[in-house]
């Protein structure tokens, strides 16, 4: 007889019980009996459990939220390509003049809503308009009564982090060519994804890309209207970044003595990072788009177009006097963490 049948024959030997496996209650929600260490121990085994399921679900709503933002930004987009053909805005502002009859009245053509803006309003009553650069931005423009309800608010009225690109609450975007602001302020956050602002970085990475991407397309309700980018620079928000001082280009919606054409004009010539050889003057429109920059917190990236006049084209207009600026004027704070410093113009 083999030595383990032999134990197993003695009155005293007992088979040994298979250990029984704990399930879920057991190992993890404090029970009766359970030791302090152990209550103590399922309880931050329960607390990281929960801890795991939230980031997992902040997570999932996360991705999804950014394919959400660009299936609604495809969609959108492939709508306005079969409402619109942006070559036909590419002689400058289509929306007919004021006239004034005999009488010395004005007498006005009545607005008439383009049918992809009609479209728009369907989905969303605050609709005003819709930016392009090809390639580049293609977003839907809106407008409410302050500059925050979008930041975190989509096309459709549902709270998402990227929000909509949006006009400044004080511009008048949507009424006859002469009646609008002077210059049309336009916001949005720069998205990693690519979506709303995030492509525009391309101007700041290599500032010959404005010879690849000029023109701003920007519709409002009734008119299809080109810009061609006059400017692009960094700016600071907050007054200790720039010794005090702040180019508060936001607030030039119309040029007034406070916010005069030529401190805009200066402004643009000494920080643009590129000059384009296009003239621009009190008399023109012009469009700024404005997105934050990751120079310094906080930063924002400016690019802004003049609106194409009467008798120009995207084609007849000359892009070869472009040329990069060697002498951009930045803040303050950009010298601090970079060296060299802005040297003034002899002019």
């Amino acid at each position: 007889m083999a030595m383990s049948d032999e134990v197993r024959a003695n009155p005293r030997y007992k088979t040994p019980k298979k250990k029984q496996k704990k399930g879920f209650v057991q190992t993890f929600i404090p029970l009766k009996g359970d030791s302090g260490g152990e209550v103590i121990s399922k309880l931050i085994a329960l607390i990281s459990i929960a801890a795991l399921v939230v980031c997992g679900i902040v997570l999932g709503l996360y991705f999804y939220h950014i394919f959400e933002a660009k299936q609604n930004n495809k969609d959108l987009s492939e709508k306005y390509k079969i409402y619109n053909n942006l070559s036909a805005a590419a002689d400058g502002e289509t929306n007919l003049p004021a006239e004034t009859d005999i009488s010395g009245e004005i007498v006005r053509a009545p607005l008439v809503t383009m049918p992809f803006a009609e479209e728009m309003l369907a989905i969303n009553s605050d609709y005003v308009g819709y930016v392009s650069i090809p390639g580049v931005v293609n977003e839907a423009v809106v407008q409410y009564t302050d500059n925050d309800y979008y930041l975190k608010t989509n096309i459709y009225g549902q709270k998402r982090q990227c929000g909509t690109i949006f006009a400044d609450c004080r511009n008048n975007v949507s009424d006859y060519s002469d009646l609008q602001s002077d210059n049309i302020i336009l916001y949005g956050h720069n998205q990693r994804d690519g979506t709303m602002f995030g492509q525009l970085d391309y101007y700041k990475w290599d500032y010959k890309y404005w010879l690849q991407n000029p023109f701003i397309y920007f519709d409002n309700k009734y008119e299809q209207s080109v810009y061609v980018i006059v400017a692009s620079f960094i700016i600071n928000t907050e007054p200790e970044h720039d010794n005090g001082y702040v180019f508060d280009y936001q607030n030039y919606i119309n040029f007034t003595e406070g916010h005069s054409f030529e401190t805009f004009a200066k402004e643009l010539d000494e920080r643009s990072h590129f000059h384009t050889g296009i003239d621009f003057n009190e008399n023109d429109k012009f469009i700024t788009l404005s997105t934050c920059s990751y120079e310094w917190e906080p930063a924002r990236h400016v690019i802004i177009g003049r609106k194409l006049r009467a008798g120009e084209t995207i084609e007849n207009l000359d892009t070869t006097n472009f040329a990069v600026n060697s002498n951009p004027k930045w803040p303050a704070v950009y010298y601090k963490y970079n060296g060299g410093t802005y040297v003034e113009s002899a002019d």
